[in-house]
């Protein structure tokens, strides 16, 4: 089973630790078991409330109306690079690459965290994420990991050229929804754990544990905030949105 060979269970046999960030809500370990076990999660809604479209487990997943699937992301960013903060001295999100030009059409290219000195001493790391639904119907034909495969290869063809221009390393970080990792992320998680085992004075299969665990936790919110997440924004009804009360005040 893809559960078991993308070790991603870990989430069920680790001690709920709010201060590790082993926690999750109700509703979210209710989630994570019925997808975990093939079973449609309970009380969804029968439409999107972002697009009016039936609202299937697959289209939660897979909705880009409200930005779900942009925090599902940045969950994972935001925990790799917490993880990282712990074995590097420097972690920066969102590094620019190139920056944009008031000239051009040119957008600038910036990635999802910087971490200096993974690879080699002192030379920045730099890694983009990207969370699959290895399961959409776009994918049916063919196997995950191949899926994963192509996604890191994709993503090295639009960054890699760029940032080894910068003096950098690029490292592409692809997983899917239920987090079976490619296995270049898979090599930067087993290298973060040799780092931390040595940092903390703790045996590998101790540090791998809980950096695989922080990163299934943080894979079942994510998931579960796609599928309970509104996908319509919430406004302020006190009118300050254009700033226009606020000359009120200046009087």
């Amino acid at each position: 089973m893809r559960v078991v060979e993308g070790k991603t269970s870990s989430w069920l046999t680790t001690l709920p630790l709010q201060s590790c960030h082993f926690d999750l809500a109700p509703v979210q370990f209710r989630d994570g078991l019925a997808l975990r076990y093939l079973r449609h999660p309970s009380n969804l809604p029968a439409k999107c409330d972002g697009c009016g479209a039936d609202f299937t487990l697959q289209h939660a997943l897979d909705c880009k109306k409200g930005g779900l699937v942009i925090l599902r992301h940045n969950e994972i960013r935001d925990c790799i690079g917490d993880l990282a903060s712990q074995v590097w001295p420097q972690v920066i999100k969102e590094p620019i690459v190139n920056e944009a030009t008031a000239t051009s059409s040119d957008p600038g290219l910036r990635l999802d965290l910087g971490i200096r000195g993974v690879w080699q001493p002192q030379v920045e790391a730099l890694f983009d994420v990207r969370v699959i639904d290895t399961d959409a119907p776009s994918h049916c034909h063919r196997a995950p990991n191949a899926i994963l495969e192509s996604s890191s290869q994709e993503k090295k063809r639009m960054y890699k050229k760029a940032v080894e221009d910068r003096r950098g390393t690029f490292t592409p970080f692809v997983l899917s929804v239920d987090g079976l990792l490619h296995k270049e992320a898979s090599h930067f998680i087993k290298h973060m754990a040799t780092a931390l085992s040595s940092k903390w004075d703790k045996a590998y299969s101790i540090t791998s544990s809980y950096i695989r665990s922080r990163l299934a936790f943080a894979g079942v919110r994510a998931v579960s905030l796609c599928l309970r997440g509104s996908r319509i924004k919430w406004r302020s009804g006190l009118g300050f949105d254009d700033g226009a009360p606020l000359a009120s005040f200046m009087e």
